[in-house]
């Protein structure tokens, strides 16, 4: 599977692009402060739950967090 690569987009940017990447999922969308509590939702999508996607608690910030997603999305694929 591939997800966008959070590079050169800001948190709105990203978080919009990957919401409408899942919408049947009904993510949705959370203002940048709350990255954290959005990316731990994400891990409840199955196909994410079952990829071993990082801990979003370990992650200053969601930058590094993303890129980390990207990677291991990108080797289950």
């Amino acid at each position: 599977m591939v997800i966008y690569d959070p590079r050169g987009h800001t948190w709105d940017s990203w978080c919009a692009l990957m919401n409408e990447l899942f919408a049947p999922n009904q993510l949705g969308t959370a203002p940048e402060e709350k990255w954290q509590e959005w990316g731990i939702s994400i891990s409840g999508i199955g196909y994410f739950g079952n990829s071993g996607i990082p801990d979003t608690r370990n992650f200053d910030n969601w930058q590094d967090w993303a890129e980390r997603l990207v990677g291991i999305m990108s080797i289950q694929g």
